[in-house]
């Protein structure tokens, strides 16, 4: 080799070495970004974790994942082991936590952070699922989206539903099937059948997903049931029949009882509030509304408008696809989504029991997805290359609204994360205060009560196990107390409030769940002298009372005279016959949510 040779091979080299490091840098940047867009999430869920104050509905799984030492929040078990946490509810969230609180105990952090994690596997799930059928460019939109939504962001960190399974359960069996159409494989049919399964033993309005999932298989994809059904041995059919046969008559079994079909008690439909409701669920102004009780900063006409840019993609994907395969299966698929949207609505529509925002929140990010596999093979479509930049021009412009949107929402939700901003009084951070005194002082009374309904859990989740066995959630009988005969009500308050002293917890006046609860404990401290009842303490928060903290001292029973003295302690005076009278028409009754 002369010298005029080596700088001409060095540059050879260099340009092939160049050519490489570009060729791998285009493969793996995607993946890159994608994972970046699951550590943005994270991030942002966990900012400031232990705010808002921790839900009763989010620690329903606690007492199960510690092995159910007593009874609270455990429904059903299988022998020693917890099964179902609510009629509607199993305990598949428990048994994943179980040896996060063995090894790191029980705190916000260790409550909220795995179901933070789980919610970004999900969002890589969705990319997964995305990037072989409309490449890297639409998938990674789509992600970089999805990660700075309100509208899983929160109820994710909060897991307020639940939902994080929901979502993860949804995932995986959408990206299954798509890769079944790609290459069919019976292995992709079971995991897609045991994914159906778990989701629904997490929760049984699972069950919306999955009928609106074989639905649309039935209606968009019906030449793989047929080629399925062709490949399969008459035993594998009469197998599959049994399954499918004993499985809907499980599903039946368990959901009839929950949902009291009783036709004449039905309340009828309203499109209009179930149709606004699925707008702010989407939106994220649910979700706000429900931490902060405003959501004044919200901007929620996006999902409105993907909505209504998806009915108009559909009808010119019918229209104006040409004849390549990919395009068609895109289209298949992103008419698939759509459809499987609208059939989960209809199914919260006519449920009378649904239409919280967490049962909406089973809808999310279907439009998005169904609008990129309806965009992405019209954008393809086009031929001339200027109108091609110009659409190209629209669809970035979009993306960049939303997720400008997005982002401007989010900053609103980050910054109401302080310690002294206005929350419901159920997500109150001072929750962490009273456990604190409850645990303190607990061990020294015979009993800790929860007096209103949105207590208990957490109290009984963050309290040591020795406490636990005293705690009691006492509201139901409280709410219908005023019902009861005094026979009753004596024999009632003389379980719940055995002799000696116990701690009664309550929210402050205006704060309650159920009214009646509150006004109906004061009431039995009036008439009741034998429970000797003082002030101890109150929490408060923003400038507002939370929480309030009787200590009762129950003495041995006095005289039936006594009973209509006042007590002092209280600051309470029963209302006189001709009040209740009054009052009692007008009493309202509060109803905490749907049974599913």
């Amino acid at each position: 080799m002369n010298r005029k040779e080596s700088p001409q091979l060095a540059r050879r080299i260099n340009q092939s070495n160049f050519r490489k490091l570009s060729l791998h840098s285009r493969r793996y940047l995607p993946d890159a970004l994608a994972i970046a867009a699951a550590c943005v999430f994270v991030l942002l869920a966990s900012h400031r974790i232990d705010l808002p104050g921790l839900y009763m509905d989010e620690v329903d799984f606690v007492n199960a994942a510690r092995g159910g030492p007593d009874n609270n929040m455990i429904y059903m078990r299988l022998g020693s082991v917890p099964l179902l946490i609510m009629p509607y509810l199993g305990a598949l969230k428990g048994w994943i936590y179980a040896p996060v609180f063995w090894l790191f105990g029980v705190s916000a952090l260790t409550i909220r952070l795995p179901a933070i994690l789980i919610a970004g596997v999900t969002l890589l799930i969705f990319f997964q699922l995305l990037k072989p059928h409309v490449g890297v460019v639409w998938a990674t939109i789509a992600i970089w989206l999805m990660a700075v939504d309100p509208a899983i962001l929160f109820p994710s960190r909060l897991d307020w539903g639940p939902t994080v399974l929901m979502h993860f359960f949804q995932a995986a069996i959408l990206a299954l099937w798509f890769s079944y159409r790609d290459k069919p494989k019976l292995w992709k049919l079971v995991l897609i059948c045991v994914c159906a399964g778990l989701g629904f033993f997490d929760k049984f309005n699972f069950i919306w997903l999955i009928l609106a999932f074989i639905l649309g298989i039935a209606l968009c994809y019906p030449d793989s049931l047929k080629n399925l059904w062709v490949s399969c041995s008459k035993l594998a059919r009469a197998v599959t029949g049994i399954v499918l046969l004993v499985g809907v008559g499980a599903t039946l079994f368990l959901i009839l009882p929950i949902l009291h079909l009783h036709a004449a008690s039905l309340p009828p439909m309203n499109l209009e509030a179930k149709w606004t409701g699925l707008l702010t669920a989407l939106s994220g102004e649910a979700v706000a509304y429900f931490i902060f009780e405003t959501s004044s900063w919200i901007i929620s006409f996006v999902p409105f408008w993907l909505i209504v840019t998806d009915c108009c993609l559909a009808l010119a994907a019918l229209f104006f696809l040409g004849q390549k395969a990919e395009a068609r299966e895109n289209r298949r698929h992103g008419f698939f989504l759509l459809l499987i949207s609208f059939l989960v609505f209809v199914q919260i529509l006519v449920t009378p029991q649904a239409g919280g925002p967490h049962h909406y929140s089973m809808i999310f990010p279907l439009p998005l997805l169904a609008f990129i596999f309806l965009a992405q093979p019209l954008y393809r479509q086009l031929a001339a290359k200027t109108v091609q930049r110009f659409a190209a021009l629209l669809v970035v412009c979009a993306a960049f609204c939303v997720f400008t949107v997005n982002v401007y929402n989010l900053g609103g939700y980050l910054s109401h994360l302080r310690a002294n901003s206005h929350y419901n009084a159920r997500s109150s951070p001072e929750i962490y205060s009273l456990s604190q005194y409850v645990n303190e002082h607990g061990l020294g009374v015979q009993r800790v009560i929860s007096v209103d309904w949105g207590l208990q859990n957490q109290l009984h989740a963050l309290a040591p196990r020795k406490l636990q066995k005293r705690m009691g959630d006492c509201w139901p009988f409280f709410q219908r107390m005023e019902n009861e005969n005094q026979e009753s009500q004596v024999a009632a308050l003389n379980s719940i409030f055995p002799e000696g002293k116990s701690l009664a917890l309550t929210f402050a006046a205006s704060k309650e769940t159920f009214p009646e609860t509150r006004r109906n404990f004061l009431a039995a401290l009036a008439t009741h002298p034998e429970l000797k009842s003082r002030l101890v303490k109150d929490f408060w928060s923003a400038g507002e009372r939370i929480y309030e903290v009787y200590e009762i001292d129950r003495s041995p029973t006095r005289t039936a005279m006594d009973h209509a003295a006042p007590n002092r302690n209280s600051g309470y005076t029963p209302a006189s016959p001709m009040q209740t009278a009054v009052a009692a028409p007008l009493r309202r009754i509060a109803v905490k949510r749907g049974p599913i």
